[in-house]
């Protein structure tokens, strides 16, 4: 009778790690839904630093960005965001880099990774 105590035990704690597992898994994913910002193009290195931006700070930040300093959004939020690559989907991040301090329209993936705010970038235009 004990043994089956346990083993009844052990096997309701397997399902409710399982169960909470899967819809921790689920809420992330849910999380993970395209968007879209709107915002200045960041040299991350110069911003974090000393707070550099806007047009005075773009020679710096296009050397920066040339250079594969990290690329960041400084939303019409007053958020920060890191813009990473899609690996599979390079060529609208290739392009964001050519116009730092600008405002643009970015559409991707958003991801908060321990506290970071991130999106993977999947379009990006001028914004108007």
């Amino acid at each position: 009778m004990k043994n089956l105590v346990k083993t009844g035990g052990k096997l309701l704690a397997a399902t409710l790690l399982s169960a909470f597992f899967a819809s921790t898994a689920s809420a992330q994913e849910a999380a993970a839904k395209e968007t879209s910002l709107t915002g200045e193009v960041l040299d991350l290195s110069c911003y974090m630093k000393s707070g550099a931006k806007g047009p005075e700070h773009k020679s710096c930040a296009t050397g920066c960005l040339k250079n594969g300093n990290p690329v960041g959004l400084l939303a019409s939020d007053g958020k920060v965001y890191l813009v990473v690559e899609d690996h599979k989907n390079a060529d609208p991040y290739k392009e964001l880099i050519t116009h730092p301090a600008e405002q643009v329209k970015l559409t991707g993936t958003l991801q908060t990774r321990n506290g970071m705010p991130g999106l993977v970038l999947s379009k990006m235009e001028m914004a108007k």
